[in-house]
């Protein structure tokens, strides 16, 4: 999450209060808020979604394209989250945790 914030700040140039939005599945832009709806439910059942979910996700003017865009994204970041807990990397970026 800490490289996240600093890319999308940073990087991106996002602004912070979206970067804080965005790590609770919120955003302002509906099309950014229908990705993080699409992509927190991706994880919740692990990839399980329901048709009523991509539905949703395509009533809120998500693509095929952007939906497998934010399948893969999610995939992605699974897999970088697990080999840097398993490798104990060092974070050095601004340390950014998450408040559930």
């Amino acid at each position: 999450m800490s490289a996240h914030t600093y890319i999308a700040t940073n990087v991106a140039k996002l602004d912070a209060g979206e970067a804080d939005r965005a790590r609770t599945g919120l955003a302002t832009d509906t099309t950014a808020q229908a990705a993080l709806t699409l992509a927190a439910e991706i994880l919740r059942t692990r990839g399980g979604v329901e048709d009523a979910d991509l539905k949703a996700a395509r009533e809120a003017g998500l693509t095929d394209g952007e939906i497998a865009e934010v399948v893969a994204h999610v995939a992605l970041n699974v897999l970088t989250n697990y080999l840097n807990k398993v490798a104990d990397t060092d974070i050095d970026w601004p340390v950014i945790r998450h408040n559930h």
